[in-house]
Parts: structure tokens; C-alpha cells; sequence
């Protein structure tokens, strides 16, 4: 599956017994998912290695990937150009994310042992990644599994193809050592070949099917005269000499020819070597189509590679000083079926190299006279169907490199879980099991809430090259440490999280990326794309839906009102509160009063020269607060204002200062016009209407039950007494944005409380109904944390404001708002979108 083709926006079935989240409503996978083979979880592990919780990385990781710490170093990382950051400043460094996790949580993970559940056993030859996944596959279902290895070490080409300053020996059988911890019973035979040591017919007779995954172990001839000089060697047979343990002595300069892993590895190899001072690739296209990937060509270049391109070798002849490669420029021509341009020689451009070595890395090809006799090779691999990974033999499959070529680690991978999955099916007797797709989970985890998220750029590993003895292979790069890491996950855009609206959700989001990347003329997934979004869907506002600020919305300046060029106009956000607090913007916060003192110093902080507190105590004496006086908690002379609730008003503020402003607390609307005469016989000045009736506590809003009829009821009632501007009006009770701000404003509030949303943004979490604060960031990011969301809530509000015509906020009117649905219409007094504003009084009048 590509990042944007129809398998994306139609997804097949799941196959049976597997974990799939594609169905859930609310998760599309992320393009990174999506262009790994595997489907490996990177956004939920990114965010897990952001949140510190390593254990859970490490799952997210190893769920589908049995060779996650080998990944972590040489997988050629596909999701990274999939990666939606690619385009601004560079992709998320997953690979080097995952090897953070590996290295970090080490063997000291122990997965749960499988048994052998199956009276059915297969035998799989080969131990490449491919062998080895389809293996570590076929154990967990529970049958019994040989794997059949030639040479004395399991792990194919990741042991004998890649050299050890890129890939370590210990870091292979790191992975190989926990795969045989998860499956104990698979049964490794070493040193096996097939043809020399066991026959096809003989593994046929042992078990119930038999899996080849012999590799593509030999290097493709160049077929130029001449490369049958001593001097010249295939690429694969070189580095699997290194990996041996040799360390020949080269000529001075070496010649590598290709241009893909191959010859990145190969050409590296050969400049560590003694006696090698110069080595040159020779690749016949241009830069931009070499197909190594970006990250190898780029350190093979900072290690003094020299590259060649569009020259094409034509022969090779020997001289008394080694070698001479006689070599043809070339020239881009016409297309060829990958969609590279083919490369034409240039008649006339004849030049030569002189070299003492020619390594050829030219492609890689699978060898067998074993299966030959079977009549089962087809040419240079496998003759096998990728539909079914089966050979003309219905007992015998196929996959990774031997049966369908060159590929990459993580796609090898791949071949061994599909293989795997029809492994299963023909021993279970299905002949026509579902086609297979690679599973895509979520875990869910919470977007990272780091300030700084746009502003870090790619955060490199420290690249070390070749080292001061190249003969060692010392490792070629640094892992991160956590802060790195952290910041580098910070940078991830989580395109799989739903986003924070109730009317836009992740498949909406999803569906404009992918009519933007689509090909107009492809009909048959613009045809699969309508369709989706063409049945009925569920009703969003069933009946019983209670009231909520989503359901209104504002008119804009066109509608409402004639207007001369406000967006340009700076919009004003400052109110005073009952003649002794100045708010700019008109925003208060609360939920302070009993969180740990390292939080509520943060709140301070990030109050200090604007906001104000809400609660029973101060945050600190640079803090302008209101206080709420109980039985319990009598007056504070430190206070700007003093609240109770409305019942207590004659004993509780009698003693209230003369500079203090004086207020009520109401959260019952029945009890909305008794308040109101206490309060406008009593010299009050405020008044804070509670819609979660249990106000300081946050219980309330974490609940949901909010009643919005509150603020309605209160400024008619004031208005039939015509005392509207007598008191300023205070309100809590779900205000989570900007938006929500200045839609209460326009209903007739003065100032807004925050209460969750900025716990949120001070770092808590929400268990079990209660809100939480856990020791995972500083004071600093705490006290920024709170800054940036009342700063952003200011400006969205002020938007609001703008975009109905206003320049200031406070002229927000009832009549800039519509609402959508019948029962926020009823609450919160606003008509529905199509009905003409009126004006409803307490008494059932209106004008």
C-alpha cells in the first residue's frame, strides 16, 4: 500500500486474526504507517519516547518488528519521506527514535514465551530476516517450525551483508537472542545447506509445508569483457568476506560500480581497508536517480567517497599498474518501466579509469541446483507467485530476495509475515484465504504538548565517519540521548491523532490530502473516495444531545452588519471587573487551590504582569485574585474582590474591605432572580454564575453536565430589572478556547474562568475522573505552557470578534450568533441559523 493510492481510501478486509484499527472512525494511519511495510506504530511510539513511558515505546515498536534494534540502525526507513515534515524542515528521524528506544531498554525485556499448540510443523530454509519473521510468525500461531541455515550463523544477509561500523555484531544478536526468548521452540539447524546437507524432497517428507527463503546470495556479472581479472569481485561476496572477519590489504584505489546499498557499503568497506586511499563509484544515471538511499550516499560522501555518474562501464583491461575501466558517458533518455529515464551512451565519449580493483555491485541474485532439479527456479530466483507466496510445488512456498529480488530489510520483513500468513491458511486448510494487507494499530497516545514543537529543527546523531582506526570498523554513528530524543519526537505532526473539533474529523482531514495528491485522471479511486463519503451517516445530533458551545456559530461581518475594514483594526480585549481588576484579555483562571506547590508556582508565574486567580488562595503576593470566602476560609485582605455564595452574602462579606470589590456566587438558575435581589439591594459589584454547580472544584467540568441556561437566564432577568450594566458577570463552566470565549462574551459575560483547559496546559492528566499532575516536566514549561494557551485563546477570541465587524470584543451581541441545534437554542437563548434574533425577557415577553 502506498501513502495515497485507492488501498488507502478503500481499505481491504483485515485478514482474519489480526489486530487492525482502520475501521475505527476516528484513525486513519499516519503516511509514515502507512509506507512502512510492516506498519510498524511509529506515531504512538514517537509520542510514548515524548511522554518518557520507554516500556510502552518498546512495544509500539517490537509488536510487529521482531528485528526493531537492527532497524533502528540499517532499515532504509520509508516512512521518513512519507513524513509530512519532509517538506518544511526535514522529516521525523524515526529510525534514529526507534534505535534510541532499542538502546536505551536494551535485553532487559523479557516477551512472554510461545509454545507449540500445532501437530503441524514447517520447515523454513533460510535465516534472513525474512526466514526468521516468517518463523517467529508461524510460532506464535503455535506450530512447530525448523529453520534450515548454511553457514554458522543465523541472520542471512543482516550477519553476512552489512558491515559492522553500521551494524554491530552484538546489536544482531541482540534481536536474534530475544526471538528465541519469545519462541523457544523453533529448532535452529546450522550449517545445512540445501543440496549439500538436506534435499527438498527430504524437508518435504519432514513437515507439512516448506518455506524457501534462500536469499539472493551471489552478485550479478557486469557481462563486460575482462571482469573475469582477479581483480574484480561482486560486491555481496566482498563484504560477506569483511563480515567473516577479513581484513585484506587493497590496491590504492578502488573502483565500486552501482549505485544502490550494495555499493554504499561496499565502498565504504574498501576505505577502511589497508592500502585503500581513493575509492570512486561509478554509477551510469545522475545523482538524483541513484537509488541508494539519501542517508548512506551522504555519509559515504563525508567519508571522502568519490562518485561518478553518468558513465557506464564498457570493459576492462589489465595493465603493468592494475587495472584499466574503460567507460562511455551517458545521457538521460526515455523512461524506463520504474519511471527512471534510461541511460543512453554519448557516441564518442570513450574516457578510462585507472584503478587496481573493481568491486561490481550490480544487482544480486538467488542460486539453486537443488530446486533447479525441481524445476522451481526461473532464472535469477524463485518462481513464485506473490498473490499466494506459492511455487508450482502446493507444498512448498517462497519469498523475501530469493523469490521476488532485491529488496530492503523491512520489506524482507514483510515477505515473512505474508508468507507467514498463507503458511497458516494452507495448513488450516483454506485455499482461498482473504489477500493479505499489512495491519495498522493505534495506541492512542496524547499529542505531545511541547511549546517549542515547530521551532526544533532535525536533530542529527553525531556522525563519527571512519574513525581514527578505520580497521576496527568503529560505529559510524551516535545514539540519542533523552533530551534529543525528546525533542526530536516533539517535532513529529501526529497525523494520526483526531483532531480537537467535533465537526472535523480525522478522515475530513485525511480526504483533502488525499484529493490534493490524487491524480485527476485516476477515476477509480476519486470513484472510491465518493462512495466513502457518500452514505448516511450517523446523525451527529441525535435527539437528547444536550446543549454545548460547538452547537453555535457566528455570522460573519457581511450578515450581521455593515462594516468599514475592521480585520485591519487592532480588536481591544480589556474589561474592568468590579472597579478594582484590570483584564487584558478579560480572562481569569482556577483549580489552583489544592495542586502541588511546584504547580501552583508555575501558575503564578505564568500570571505575573497579566491575569488574575479565582480560588480560596493566593497564588503569591504578585498575583491579583478573587477569593472565595466560606465558613472556613474567612476574608483575605490581599484579595482585589471577595465571592461567596449568594446565601452567605450578609454574614460572610460584611467584613470586606473598602477597596475589595464585592461578589456572588450563583449555580442554580432556580435561584437566579433571589440572587439578584440580594445582590442589587447589597452594594455588589460581580457576580459569577457557575454552570457545573460545585465551582472551585473542577469535578464539575470534568463531568460534563454543565447548565448553560445559567448566563441566559441571569442577563434577562437583569435586563427586565433594566440593571444590566450594574454588575459584572463572571462565568465558569466548559470554556476550553478562544472561540468559546468570545462566544459567552457575546451572550453577556465580562470575563471568562478557565479551569481544566489550563491544568491541561500546565501538564495534568485526567485518571479516573479526577485531574492529576505527574513529575514529567519543569516549572518552566509548566508556567509556558499556561502562557501560550491564554495568549492563543486572546487572539482567537479577538479573531472572532474581527471577523463579525467589531473592534473590540466586548461589542460581541446575541445577535452575532446562530445556533444549530433546538436544545442550545433553548438554553443559552439563541435562535437557530435561518430565524431572525429576538429579544426574550424573564416575564415570556419579547421585543
Amino acid at each position: 500500500m502506498s501513502i495515497y493510492d485507492i488501498n488507502r481510501i478503500s481499505v481491504p478486509v483485515t485478514p482474519p486474526g489480526y489486530l487492525d484499527d482502520t475501521r475505527d472512525a476516528h484513525y486513519v494511519p499516519a503516511p509514515c504507517q502507512v509506507a512502512c511495510p510492516i506498519g510498524t506504530d511509529a506515531p504512538s511510539y514517537i509520542g510514548y519516547i515524548w511522554e518518557g513511558r520507554y516500556e510502552e515505546a518498546f512495544e509500539a515498536i517490537t509488536a510487529t518488528n521482531p528485528f526493531s534494534s537492527i532497524c533502528g540502525r540499517v532499515c532504509d526507513a520509508p516512512c521518513e519521506p512519507a513524513c509530512r515534515r519532509t517538506s518544511s524542515d526535514g522529516p521525523v528521524q524515526i529510525r534514529n527514535l526507534k534505535r534510541h528506544v532499542m538502546d536505551k531498554l536494551g535485553t532487559d525485556p523479557v516477551p512472554m514465551a510461545v509454545s507449540v499448540t500445532r501437530k503441524e510443523s514447517v520447515g523454513i530454509v533460510g535465516s534472513g530476516p525474512t526466514g526468521l519473521t516468517a518463523a517467529h510468525d508461524l510460532a506464535v500461531a503455535g506450530f512447530e517450525v525448523h529453520v534450515y541455515e548454511m553457514t554458522d550463523r543465523l541472520g542471512g544477509l543482516m550477519v553476512w551483508g552489512i558491515p559492522e561500523f553500521r551494524l554491530p555484531t552484538d546489536v544482531i544478536q541482540e534481536d536474534i537472542e530475544r526471538l528465541k526468548a519469545k519462541c523457544p521452540s523453533i529448532q535452529f539447524h546450522l550449517n545445512t545447506g540445501l543440496g549439500q546437507h538436506v534435499t527438498l524432497d527430504e524437508l518435504k517428507g519432514r513437515h507439512d509445508a516448506v518455506l524457501l527463503a534462500i536469499g539472493s546470495w551471489w552478485g550479478k556479472p557486469m557481462n563486460v569483457a575482462g571482469e573475469d581479472h582477479d581483480a574484480v569481485v561482486d560486491g555481496v561476496s566482498f563484504l560477506r568476506r569483511v563480515n567473516a572477519g577479513e581484513r585484506p590489504s587493497l590496491p590504492h584505489t578502488v573502483v565500486v560500480i552501482g549505485g544502490g546499498d550494495v555499493a554504499m557499503d561496499a565502498c565504504r568497506v574498501a576505505k577502511r581497508l589497508p592500502g585503500c586511499e581513493r575509492v570512486k563509484v561509478i554509477y551510469r544515471r545522475g545523482p538524483d536517480e541513484i537509488p541508494a538511499r539519501e542517508i548512506e550516499l551522504h555519509h559515504a560522501i563525508k567519508e571522502d567517497i568519490e562518485f561518478v555518474y553518468n558513465t557506464l562501464q564498457v570493459s576492462l583491461e589489465a595493465n603493468s599498474a592494475g587495472l584499466v575501466l574503460n567507460c562511455m558517458r551517458t545521457e538521460p533518455g526515455e523512461p524506463d518501466a520504474d519511471g527512471r529515464r534510461r541511460p543512453e551512451v554519448v557516441e564518442g565519449s570513450e574516457h578510462a579509469i585507472d584503478c587496481g580493483m573493481v568491486i561490481a555491485a550490480v544487482g544480486q541474485q538467488a542460486q539453486s541446483e537443488e530446486l533447479e532439479k525441481h524445476h522451481l527456479m526461473a532464472a535469477d530466483r524463485v518462481q513464485t507467485d506473490f498473490a499466494s507466496m506459492r511455487t508450482d510445488d502446493p507444498k512448498v512456498f517462497a519469498a523475501g530476495d530469493g523469490a521476488f529480488g532485491g529488496s530492503t530489510l523491512v520489506m524482507a520483513m514483510h515477505h515473512g509475515q505474508r508468507v507467514a500468513y498463507y503458511l497458516q491458511a494452507f495448513l488450516d486448510g483454506n485455499e482461498a484465504p482473504v489477500s493479505y494487507r499489512t495491519p495498522y494499530r493505534t495506541r492512542r497516545v496524547p499529542v505531545a504538548q511541547d511549546l517549542s514543537w515547530e521551532l526544533f529543527p532535525v536533530q542529527e546523531p553525531v556522525f563519527h565517519g571512519i574513525g581514527d582506526q578505520p580497521v576496527t570498523f568503529p560505529e559510524i554513528e551516535e545514539t540519542y540521548d533523552t533530551e534529543v530524543a525528546r525533542r526530536e519526537a516533539a517535532r513529529c505532526y501526529r497525523c494520526d491523532a483526531e483532531t480537537g473539533s467535533a465537526d472535523y474529523a480525522v478522515h475530513h482531514r485525511e480526504d483533502i490530502f488525499s484529493m490534493a495528491r490524487i491524480n485527476p485522471l485516476d477515476q477509480a479511486t476519486h470513484r472510491a473516495m465518493l462512495t466513502r463519503r457518500l452514505p448516511v451517516r450517523e446523525n451527529p445530533f441525535p435527539e437528547g444531545r444536550p446543549p454545548s458551545l460547538d452547537d453555535l456559530v457566528f455570522l460573519p461581518a457581511n450578515l450581521s452588519r455593515l462594516v468599514i475594514d475592521p480585520y485591519r483594526e487592532h480588536c481591544r480585549t480589556d474589561v474592568q471587573i468590579g472597579g478594582v481588576l484590570s483584564l487584558d484579555p478579560p480572562f481569569l483562571v482556577s483549580g489552583f487551590d489544592e495542586a502541588p506547590e511546584e504547580i501552583r508556582t508555575a501558575a503564578a508565574k505564568a500570571l505575573v504582569g497579566g491575569g488574575a486567580y479565582v480560588g480560596g488562595k493566593s497564588l503569591g503576593v504578585e498575583i491579583d485574585w478573587l477569593q472565595m470566602v466560606t465558613p472556613v476560609n474567612p476574608i483575605d485582605v490581599t484579595a482585589r474582590g471577595v465571592i461567596c455564595h449568594w446565601s452567605d452574602a450578609d454574614r460572610l462579606l460584611v467584613s470586606a474591605g473598602t477597596k475589595q470589590a464585592r461578589g456572588l456566587l450563583i449555580n442554580d438558575v432556580s435561584e437566579v432572580d433571589a440572587a439578584l435581589d440580594v445582590a442589587l439591594a447589597s452594594n455588589i459589584q460581580m457576580l459569577l454564575l457557575d454552570a457545573t454547580g460545585v465551582f472551585p472544584s473542577l469535578a464539575g467540568e470534568l463531568s460534563g453536565t454543565l447548565d448553560f441556561r445559567l448566563l441566559d437566564h441571569t442577563v434577562k432577568a437583569l435586563r427586565k430589572r433594566r440593571q444590566e450594566e450594574m454588575l459584572d458577570l463572571l462565568y465558569f463552566g466548559g470554556v476550553r478556547s478562544g472561540t468559546d470565549a468570545a462566544k459567552l462574551i457575546a451572550m453577556g459575560a465580562s470575563a471568562l474562568i478557565y479551569g481544566v483547559s489550563i491544568a491541561l496546559a500546565a501538564g495534568a492528566v485526567i485518571e479516573g475522573g479526577n485531574v492529576n499532575y505527574v513529575a514529567d516536566r519543569k516549572l518552566e514549561e509548566r508556567a509556558e505552557g499556561i502562557s501560550a494557551i491564554l495568549s492563543a485563546n486572546a487572539g482567537e477570541a479577538s479573531m472572532m470578534a474581527r471577523c463579525t465587524g467589531k473592534t473590540r470584543l466586548h461589542n460581541l451581541e446575541p445577535e452575532d450568533l446562530r445556533s444549530v441545534t433546538l436544545p442550545t437554542a433553548a438554553a443559552m437563548g439563541i435562535p437557530l441559523t435561518g430565524h431572525r434574533a429576538t429579544t426574550d425577557y424573564a416575564d415570556g415577553s419579547k421585543d
